[in-house]
């Protein structure tokens, strides 16, 4: 969290906030049998897969001996607004960390002077139990927040079957979720957008020289130009257009460029050979994928000399591709989420306060994040020219059989 990962977002209604308010109180049985505390007893106890919450300021508060009641937690301990809440969502289980095969092997050998694979059936699943005796607890975590005002639920995960988890979880604690998808008229929304965002590239000429100083020169014998900001744009991106809204859009790697309609997109790291390939091959090839960098351009008056020089703001960053959903889970995903500006906007929050409590970072954080989805949704359907009300909705029958899936 606060930095570059993937999120997947999914729906639950509001009118169901009371009811996950109460299940969070101190009283409540629920907290407790969902609290990490007694899904790390049970799964050390029992050796069973189980999952657990801890507040969203106490990421190993289970592990409190001295304060048990901490570890179970408050409705407060999981409140980051009125109606916002924030936790860590735990899945414990047994995993050996050595080699569970060589352990098969020695305890064969040991017991009847014989390899594995020429044991009876009995007898391999009597081996099978030792091995699986000697793992040892693992455990996985990520952080969720939950927007009752919005109706969102985010979770930097995208593995379906922790989603699913996460799902249960949740209704357990009264919330009532639902399935959400990206919807922009089109499964091949995302290759439109890039293809758009390719076409109205406003640096084309200056990135063809610099791609073609990077077939003559290493990367670390070119000279840097003068212009800072036109510098930042040719040695990060492929393509910077400005969109229908007045923000901009730059494509950078990781990217995926498809020569042909039915060929396989090659993976490309650096930007000048991405430009290269789309502009070699610009009558078939299409960006397939790429992470996009979503940006305001200002101006401001230098005091000084009364010149006005120009600079660009990143708002978030993306990857677009056809990834956009994760069906099986009915969540839609946010894959190489960024908010480059977080830290800086933190430290003049805690400049501006005085000082910030973990609360704070997990309730701007999610603030920035629902902010940067309403401008992605804005950007998609102005520069593809269709319905405002598109976007980030509930699925559809006819949605859930021409989505996009992992």
């Amino acid at each position: 969290m606060f930095g570059r990962g993937s999120w997947a977002v999914f729906g639950v209604r509001a009118s169901s906030r009371e009811a996950f308010e109460r299940a969070l109180s101190p009283t409540s049985a629920r907290v407790a049998m969902v609290s990490q505390v007694e899904a790390r007893r049970v799964a050390l106890e029992k050796q069973e897969l189980t999952v657990g919450i801890n507040g969203f300021a106490y990421p190993r508060g289970d592990e409190n001996a001295e304060n048990p009641e901490i570890a179970v937690g408050t409705t407060e301990d999981f409140r980051l607004g009125p109606q916002q809440f924030g936790i860590w969502f735990v899945l414990n289980g047994q995993e050996d960390v050595t080699d569970p095969k060589s352990k098969q092997e020695a305890i064969s050998y040991d017991t009847a002077t014989k390899p594995f694979k020429f044991l009876k059936k009995e007898e391999k699943q009597h081996v099978e139990s030792l091995v699986e005796a000697s793992a040892v607890a693992s455990r996985k975590q990520f952080p969720v927040l939950i927007d009752f005002v919005g109706e969102r639920v985010y979770a930097e995960t995208i593995d379906p079957e922790e989603i699913g988890s996460l799902r249960s979880l949740l209704s357990e604690l009264g919330a009532e979720v639902f399935s959400l998808s990206w919807q922009f008229g089109s499964p091949s929304w995302p290759s439109k957008f890039l293809a758009k965002v390719w076409e109205g590239n406003k640096y084309r000429a200056e990135m063809s020289s610099r791609a073609d100083d990077l077939q003559r020169f290493h990367a670390d014998e070119i000279e840097k130009l003068e212009d800072k900001m036109l510098e930042s744009i040719v040695s990060g991106y492929f393509s910077m257009a400005e969109l229908e809204t007045g923000q901009w859009a730059g494509l950078a790697t990781p990217a995926k460029i498809r020569l042909f309609a039915t060929s396989e997109p090659s993976s490309e790291a650096g930007v000048s050979t991405a430009f290269t390939l789309m502009s070699k091959f610009e009558e078939s090839a299409q960006v397939a994928s790429a992470s996009v960098v979503f940006q305001h351009l200002d101006s401001k008056i230098n005091r000084k000399t009364d010149e006005e020089k120009q600079y660009r703001t990143d708002l978030f960053t993306i990857d677009v591709n056809d990834k956009a959903n994760i069906s099986d889970a009915g969540a839609a995903a946010l894959r190489g989420f960024d908010l480059p500006q977080y830290k800086k906007d933190m430290k003049r929050h805690a400049k501006d306060r005085g000082s910030l409590e973990i609360k704070d970072f997990w309730m701007e954080w999610l603030v920035a994040m629902k902010d940067a989805v309403n401008i992605f949704i804005d950007n998609v359907t102005e520069t593809l020219q269709i319905d405002k009300n598109l976007g980030m909705l509930p699925y559809t029958q006819e949605e859930e059989t021409g989505a996009a899936e992992v």
